[in-house]
Protein backbone atom coordinates (compact mmCIF):
# COMPACT_ATOMS: atom_id res chain seq x y z
CA UNK A 1 0.00 0.00 0.00
CA UNK A 2 2.96 2.55 0.96
CA UNK A 3 4.29 1.82 -3.00
CA UNK A 4 0.81 2.93 -4.16
CA UNK A 5 0.47 5.71 -2.10
CA UNK A 6 4.06 6.97 -3.60
CA UNK A 7 2.87 6.02 -7.09
CA UNK A 8 -0.75 8.61 -6.50
CA UNK A 9 1.89 11.01 -4.87
CA UNK A 10 3.82 11.39 -8.17
CA UNK A 11 0.70 11.29 -10.18
CA UNK A 12 1.33 14.69 -11.60
CA UNK A 13 4.93 13.06 -12.59
CA UNK A 14 3.41 10.73 -14.17
CA UNK A 15 1.16 12.69 -16.37
CA UNK A 16 4.21 14.51 -17.33
CA UNK A 17 6.07 11.59 -18.41
CA UNK A 18 2.89 10.35 -20.47
CA UNK A 19 2.40 13.89 -22.13
CA UNK A 20 6.37 13.55 -22.78
CA UNK A 21 6.28 10.43 -24.43
CA UNK A 22 2.93 11.56 -27.31
CA UNK A 23 5.47 14.92 -28.00
CA UNK A 24 8.19 13.18 -28.40
CA UNK A 25 6.78 10.25 -30.64
CA UNK A 26 5.18 12.20 -32.91
CA UNK A 27 7.52 15.95 -32.72
CA UNK A 28 9.50 14.69 -36.14
CA UNK A 29 6.17 12.91 -38.17
CA UNK A 30 4.04 15.10 -40.13
CA UNK A 31 1.14 12.86 -40.16
CA UNK A 32 1.37 12.60 -36.20
CA UNK A 33 -1.92 11.47 -34.91
CA UNK A 34 -3.17 10.09 -38.29
CA UNK A 35 -0.53 7.69 -37.58
CA UNK A 36 -2.70 6.07 -34.76
CA UNK A 37 -5.59 5.55 -37.44
CA UNK A 38 -3.47 4.34 -40.05
CA UNK A 39 -1.83 1.39 -38.32
CA UNK A 40 -4.91 -0.42 -37.12
CA UNK A 41 -6.15 0.33 -40.34
CA UNK A 42 -4.17 -0.73 -42.72
CA UNK A 43 -3.62 -4.20 -40.18
CA UNK A 44 -7.63 -4.35 -40.48
CA UNK A 45 -7.32 -4.38 -44.16
CA UNK A 46 -4.66 -7.40 -44.45
CA UNK A 47 -5.69 -9.55 -42.33
CA UNK A 48 -9.32 -8.98 -43.91
CA UNK A 49 -8.16 -9.61 -46.96
CA UNK A 50 -6.25 -13.01 -46.20
CA UNK A 51 -8.75 -14.46 -43.73
CA UNK A 52 -12.02 -12.71 -44.74
CA UNK A 53 -11.68 -13.49 -48.64
CA UNK A 54 -9.19 -15.85 -49.11
CA UNK A 55 -9.58 -17.83 -46.18
CA UNK A 56 -13.56 -17.29 -46.12
CA UNK A 57 -15.24 -19.45 -43.63
CA UNK A 58 -19.05 -19.44 -44.34
CA UNK A 59 -21.76 -19.36 -41.82
CA UNK A 60 -22.75 -16.64 -38.56
CA UNK A 61 -19.89 -18.73 -36.55
CA UNK A 62 -17.00 -17.21 -38.39
CA UNK A 63 -17.75 -13.26 -37.24
CA UNK A 64 -20.86 -14.19 -35.06
CA UNK A 65 -23.43 -12.74 -37.60
CA UNK A 66 -21.24 -9.70 -37.74
CA UNK A 67 -19.52 -8.15 -40.94
CA UNK A 68 -16.04 -9.91 -40.76
CA UNK A 69 -14.29 -6.50 -41.22
CA UNK A 70 -16.12 -4.78 -38.42
CA UNK A 71 -15.61 -8.30 -36.48
CA UNK A 72 -11.78 -8.08 -36.98
CA UNK A 73 -11.49 -4.33 -36.70
CA UNK A 74 -12.93 -4.52 -32.65
CA UNK A 75 -10.11 -7.06 -31.86
CA UNK A 76 -7.80 -5.84 -33.65
CA UNK A 77 -7.16 -2.44 -32.02
CA UNK A 78 -7.82 -3.99 -27.96
CA UNK A 79 -4.60 -6.32 -29.51
CA UNK A 80 -2.29 -3.59 -30.79
CA UNK A 81 -3.18 -1.65 -27.08
CA UNK A 82 -1.81 -5.19 -25.46
CA UNK A 83 0.62 -6.08 -28.12
CA UNK A 84 2.71 -2.83 -27.78
CA UNK A 85 2.40 -2.50 -23.87
CA UNK A 86 3.98 -5.81 -23.46
CA UNK A 87 7.00 -4.72 -26.13
CA UNK A 88 7.42 -1.22 -24.92
CA UNK A 89 7.19 -1.84 -21.15
CA UNK A 90 9.17 -5.17 -21.00
CA UNK A 91 11.85 -2.30 -22.19
CA UNK A 92 10.87 0.29 -19.84
CA UNK A 93 13.92 0.24 -17.41
CA UNK A 94 16.36 -0.57 -19.62
CA UNK A 95 15.62 1.87 -21.98
CA UNK A 96 14.90 4.96 -19.41
CA UNK A 97 18.16 3.36 -17.08
CA UNK A 98 19.64 6.75 -16.77
CA UNK A 99 16.48 8.13 -15.23
CA UNK A 100 15.18 5.36 -13.54
CA UNK A 101 19.08 5.19 -11.84
CA UNK A 102 19.52 8.78 -10.81
CA UNK A 103 16.03 9.68 -9.77
CA UNK A 104 13.85 8.70 -6.79
CA UNK A 105 10.60 9.04 -8.53
CA UNK A 106 8.27 5.13 -7.88
CA UNK A 107 10.14 3.17 -10.75
CA UNK A 108 6.78 1.59 -11.27
CA UNK A 109 6.39 4.97 -13.37
CA UNK A 110 8.39 3.83 -15.60
CA UNK A 111 6.39 0.88 -16.46
CA UNK A 112 2.67 2.56 -15.76
CA UNK A 113 3.33 5.68 -18.37
CA UNK A 114 4.22 3.61 -21.32
CA UNK A 115 0.51 1.37 -20.54
CA UNK A 116 -0.91 5.19 -20.27
CA UNK A 117 0.59 6.64 -22.91
CA UNK A 118 -0.56 3.91 -24.96
CA UNK A 119 -3.70 3.65 -23.76
CA UNK A 120 -4.31 7.20 -24.72
CA UNK A 121 -3.43 5.98 -28.77
CA UNK A 122 -5.89 3.09 -28.13
CA UNK A 123 -9.02 5.84 -27.05
CA UNK A 124 -7.61 7.61 -30.05
CA UNK A 125 -8.03 5.02 -32.16
CA UNK A 126 -11.70 4.26 -31.18
CA UNK A 127 -13.03 6.28 -34.11
CA UNK A 128 -11.91 3.83 -36.73
CA UNK A 129 -14.46 1.26 -35.26
CA UNK A 130 -16.96 3.79 -34.24
CA UNK A 131 -16.59 4.23 -37.99
CA UNK A 132 -17.16 0.96 -39.11
CA UNK A 133 -20.18 0.18 -36.71
CA UNK A 134 -21.88 3.41 -38.20
CA UNK A 135 -21.36 2.26 -41.67
CA UNK A 136 -22.18 -1.68 -41.74
CA UNK A 137 -25.47 -0.12 -39.46
CA UNK A 138 -26.54 1.63 -42.36
CA UNK A 139 -24.97 -0.67 -45.54
CA UNK A 140 -25.98 -3.87 -43.48
CA UNK A 141 -28.57 -2.96 -40.62
CA UNK A 142 -29.41 -7.01 -41.09
CA UNK A 143 -25.73 -7.60 -39.81
CA UNK A 144 -25.09 -5.21 -37.57
CA UNK A 145 -27.56 -4.50 -34.46
CA UNK A 146 -25.73 -1.19 -32.52
CA UNK A 147 -27.27 -2.17 -29.24
CA UNK A 148 -26.78 -0.53 -25.67
CA UNK A 149 -23.82 -2.81 -24.98
CA UNK A 150 -21.46 -0.87 -25.76
CA UNK A 151 -21.39 0.27 -22.16
CA UNK A 152 -19.53 -2.79 -21.84
CA UNK A 153 -16.77 -1.05 -23.41
CA UNK A 154 -15.57 0.46 -20.29
CA UNK A 155 -15.32 -2.45 -18.20
CA UNK A 156 -12.81 -3.90 -21.17
CA UNK A 157 -10.80 -0.42 -21.21
CA UNK A 158 -10.53 -1.14 -17.14
CA UNK A 159 -9.42 -4.63 -17.68
CA UNK A 160 -7.30 -4.43 -20.59
CA UNK A 161 -5.74 -1.42 -18.67
CA UNK A 162 -4.64 -3.69 -15.66
CA UNK A 163 -3.82 -6.37 -17.32
CA UNK A 164 -1.19 -4.31 -19.41
CA UNK A 165 0.52 -2.76 -16.29
CA UNK A 166 0.36 -6.28 -14.32
CA UNK A 167 2.03 -7.92 -17.14
CA UNK A 168 4.27 -4.94 -17.57
CA UNK A 169 5.62 -5.17 -13.80
CA UNK A 170 6.28 -8.26 -13.99
CA UNK A 171 8.51 -8.24 -17.67
CA UNK A 172 10.42 -4.78 -16.79
CA UNK A 173 12.92 -6.05 -13.79
CA UNK A 174 13.02 -9.80 -15.76
CA UNK A 175 13.93 -7.91 -19.52
CA UNK A 176 16.40 -5.27 -17.37
CA UNK A 177 18.09 -8.68 -15.82
CA UNK A 178 17.85 -10.99 -18.38
CA UNK A 179 18.39 -10.08 -22.40
CA UNK A 180 16.51 -13.79 -23.66
CA UNK A 181 13.36 -12.39 -21.75
CA UNK A 182 12.37 -10.04 -24.77
CA UNK A 183 12.87 -13.22 -27.61
CA UNK A 184 10.50 -15.13 -25.29
CA UNK A 185 8.42 -11.97 -25.46
CA UNK A 186 8.04 -11.91 -28.97
CA UNK A 187 7.31 -15.62 -29.49
CA UNK A 188 4.90 -15.62 -26.81
CA UNK A 189 3.21 -12.51 -28.81
CA UNK A 190 3.03 -14.37 -32.16
CA UNK A 191 1.27 -17.64 -30.18
CA UNK A 192 -1.10 -15.36 -28.42
CA UNK A 193 -2.57 -13.61 -31.07
CA UNK A 194 -3.46 -17.21 -32.63
CA UNK A 195 -5.14 -18.01 -29.21
CA UNK A 196 -6.76 -15.00 -28.95
CA UNK A 197 -10.33 -14.78 -31.17
CA UNK A 198 -9.29 -11.72 -32.81
CA UNK A 199 -9.40 -13.23 -36.66
CA UNK A 200 -12.11 -16.04 -36.02
CA UNK A 201 -15.30 -16.14 -33.51
CA UNK A 202 -15.30 -18.47 -30.35
CA UNK A 203 -18.51 -20.36 -32.07
CA UNK A 204 -16.03 -21.37 -35.07
CA UNK A 205 -13.42 -22.36 -32.31
CA UNK A 206 -16.31 -24.79 -30.69
CA UNK A 207 -17.32 -25.86 -33.58
CA UNK A 208 -13.28 -26.76 -34.91
CA UNK A 209 -11.86 -27.55 -31.76
CA UNK A 210 -14.05 -27.75 -28.38
CA UNK A 211 -11.56 -29.41 -26.28
CA UNK A 212 -9.47 -25.47 -26.47
CA UNK A 213 -12.62 -23.84 -25.52
CA UNK A 214 -12.27 -23.84 -21.66
CA UNK A 215 -8.29 -23.37 -22.18
CA UNK A 216 -9.19 -19.63 -24.39
CA UNK A 217 -11.37 -18.99 -21.96
CA UNK A 218 -8.62 -17.87 -19.38
CA UNK A 219 -7.35 -15.98 -21.70
CA UNK A 220 -7.93 -12.57 -20.27
CA UNK A 221 -7.60 -10.85 -23.77
CA UNK A 222 -11.05 -13.45 -24.83
CA UNK A 223 -13.58 -11.62 -22.17
CA UNK A 224 -12.04 -8.32 -23.30
CA UNK A 225 -12.84 -8.80 -27.33
CA UNK A 226 -16.59 -10.03 -26.26
CA UNK A 227 -17.27 -6.89 -24.39
CA UNK A 228 -15.95 -4.73 -27.38
CA UNK A 229 -18.10 -6.93 -29.86
CA UNK A 230 -21.19 -7.29 -27.89
CA UNK A 231 -22.34 -3.60 -28.99
CA UNK A 232 -22.93 -4.46 -32.38
CA UNK A 233 -23.98 -8.07 -31.92
CA UNK A 234 -27.15 -9.54 -32.52
CA UNK A 235 -29.57 -10.19 -28.95
CA UNK A 236 -28.77 -14.00 -30.16
CA UNK A 237 -25.35 -13.76 -29.04
CA UNK A 238 -25.29 -13.85 -25.22
CA UNK A 239 -22.02 -12.44 -23.26
CA UNK A 240 -19.50 -15.12 -22.10
CA UNK A 241 -20.22 -14.93 -18.19
CA UNK A 242 -17.73 -17.50 -17.72
CA UNK A 243 -14.67 -16.00 -19.90
CA UNK A 244 -15.72 -12.36 -18.22
CA UNK A 245 -15.18 -13.29 -14.50
CA UNK A 246 -11.72 -15.28 -15.51
CA UNK A 247 -10.60 -11.99 -17.13
CA UNK A 248 -11.65 -10.56 -14.20
CA UNK A 249 -9.13 -12.37 -11.93
CA UNK A 250 -6.50 -13.35 -14.05
CA UNK A 251 -6.04 -9.78 -14.80
CA UNK A 252 -6.20 -8.46 -11.01
CA UNK A 253 -3.70 -11.58 -10.36
CA UNK A 254 -1.40 -9.86 -12.53
CA UNK A 255 -1.46 -6.92 -11.22
CA UNK A 256 -0.92 -8.03 -7.67
CA UNK A 257 2.19 -10.57 -8.91
CA UNK A 258 3.50 -7.74 -10.97
CA UNK A 259 3.48 -5.96 -7.86
CA UNK A 260 5.06 -7.75 -6.13
CA UNK A 261 7.75 -9.09 -9.07
CA UNK A 262 8.67 -6.04 -9.34
CA UNK A 263 9.51 -4.98 -5.74
CA UNK A 264 11.56 -8.43 -4.77
CA UNK A 265 13.56 -7.94 -8.12
CA UNK A 266 14.28 -3.88 -8.16
CA UNK A 267 17.13 -3.77 -5.98
CA UNK A 268 18.92 -6.46 -8.20
CA UNK A 269 17.78 -4.05 -11.25
CA UNK A 270 19.25 -0.88 -9.82
CA UNK A 271 22.63 -3.16 -9.65
CA UNK A 272 22.27 -4.50 -13.02
CA UNK A 273 21.52 -1.07 -14.89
Amino acid sequence: MSRLERIWDHRKVLGTLVRRDLRVRYARSFLGYIWTLIDPLASALVYGFVFGIIYSTRGVSSSQGAPFVLFLVAGLLAWNWFNTCVNESSRALYAERLLVRSTNLPRELWVIRVVLSKGIEFLLSLPILVGFMAYFAVMHPDQTHLNWRIVYWIPAIAMLLILNIGVGLVLAPLTALVDDVVRLVRIALRLLFYLTPIVYSVHLLEEKAPWARPIQQLNPLTAINDMFRLGFLGPEQHPDYLAWAAGTVISISWLIVGMWVFRKLEPAVLKEI
